[in-house]
């Protein structure tokens, strides 16, 4: 027996193309480039209820962040809901047949769904797709992957570059880690929250990062986020580290369990240690490597001196590096002087003077190039968000924007995410269509 309905029902026409693409997005199989790398991510979420797939929330988040001005979750959600059908339809948005037009997150869908992310997966499949866009962007010629006066200034810094570098600079991977605290983000007891990453010198690209926990610190984070790195790429690479990661198992551990080198910046937390270094007879061992240059106000010179010493008390230690740093505003006479130690398991045959200074002051990538830009083009710092792991995630998600950004070419993150206005451009750049 049939019954009619007392409430009349309008029929609305739905758009052929849409309607395939949201059974489409229904089926397990993502579209090639940023959906399909994001689909590696686990959604740990409570199956009941989902209506968007996690990999679609993530590539929203990515894609807003492309463009300039879109820093929060407020402004993600807002930047979803000026895109037309087409795009939406284009991230894998779920069609509403009650409506006829693709569903779009809101703010809560968002925060919820990021809140339930793993930071260290995100960045595991951010890094892969990464790692193949760079070897791709890096047989284009700059000219095919940038405008014109980007190209020019590319060509020109890589010519500089080469003047200054010696060959053998690029015979090892080189991997800095460092911590940085997300200062506007807080967990409910208070405490803030901080990131430790690991990031490659050459490119900046972010290989794995760890939310670190409300009552420990970097050291014991140390190991599960080496872990994230492949074997085969961390296997004869450098690791670059800060005074705190000065640890003896740090070094046992990188090299005895896998097969890699370390670069560790000594300072009194290591107090025999320092001690030892600063006693050797610097004033014996000449100078092996010297640069001095002008810039951001200041003239800069930096002098290194390598020791090869046995005994030292630090595991596999095989090489003493002391560098001292002089500066001075341009235009005055007054010098400041800064003397930093460091060790590297490295003997002078398997390294040279040139490699070490360019480690180690290819250390500071994580700091200029990754989270200056974090704070200072992204807003960072200025983000207030509780939620779970999301303050992590929308870190992820940043590092995303920027080394896609960077592997195509872009000097400037900034400039770049003006430039990319259109919600269809932003798609085209991730390899969504």
């Amino acid at each position: 027996m049939l019954v009619a309905s007392s409430c009349p029902v309008a029929v609305v026409p739905v758009c052929a193309p849409l309607l395939a693409q949201s059974l489409a997005a229904s089926e397990p199989v993502v579209p090639d480039g940023l959906l399909q790398a994001l689909a590696q991510v686990p959604d740990s979420r409570d199956p009941r209820g989902r209506r968007y797939r996690l990999a679609t929330l993530l590539a929203i988040g990515v894609c807003a962040m492309t463009t300039a001005g879109h820093n929060s979750l407020v402004a993600i959600g807002e930047w979803a809901r000026r895109c037309d059908q087409q795009v939406l339809a284009d991230l894998g948005c779920p069609f509403d047949p009650m409506t006829g037009r693709m569903r779009c997150p809101n703010e809560k869908t968002l925060r919820d769904a990021y809140g339930k992310v793993d930071p260290a997966e995100l960045t595991r499949a951010g890094y892969t797709r990464l790692a193949v866009l760079a070897r791709q962007s890096a047989d284009r010629a700059p000219s095919a992957r940038t405008p014109e006066g980007l190209a020019e200034r590319e060509q020109r810094r890589a010519h500089h570059a080469a003047e200054r570098t010696p060959p053998s600079r690029a015979r090892r991977r080189v991997f800095a880690g460092d911590g940085k605290c997300l200062r506007g983000a807080k967990r409910p007891d208070g405490s803030q929250v901080y990131v430790f990453s690991a990031v490659r010198h050459q490119d900046a690209l972010t290989v794995a990062a760890r939310e670190v926990g409300a009552k420990t610190n970097e050291i014991p984070e140390f190991q599960p986020l080496m872990e994230q790195i492949p074997d085969e790429e961390l296997e004869d690479a450098v690791v670059t580290l800060d005074a705190l990661h000065a640890q003896r198992e740090h070094a046992r551990y990188l090299v005895e369990e896998r097969g890699a080198h370390y670069l560790l910046s000594v300072k009194g937390n290591q107090k025999n240690l320092a001690r030892q270094l600063k006693s050797l007879p610097w004033k014996q061992i000449p100078v092996l490597h010297r640069t001095s240059e002008s810039g951001h106000g200041r003239e800069e010179i930096r002098e290194l001196q390598v020791a090869s010493v046995n005994g030292l008390l630090f595991p596999h230690a095989r090489q003493v590096v002391r560098i001292r740093r002089r500066r001075r505003p341009l235009g005055t006479k007054k010098w400041s002087e800064e003397i930093v130690y460091a060790v590297t398991d490295l003997t002078a045959e398997q390294t040279s003077p040139e490699e070490i200074a360019a480690w180690a002051r290819g250390h500071w990538t994580i700091e200029n190039s990754v989270h200056w830009v974090r704070d200072v083009t992204f807003g960072e710092d200025a983000r207030t968000i509780r939620t779970r792991n999301t303050p992590a995630v929308m870190a992820g998600l940043g590092d995303i924007v920027r080394g896609t950004l960077r592997a195509l070419g872009w000097v400037n993150a900034a400039s770049a995410r003006r430039a990319h206005t259109d919600p269809t451009a932003v798609l085209r750049l991730h390899g969504i269509t």
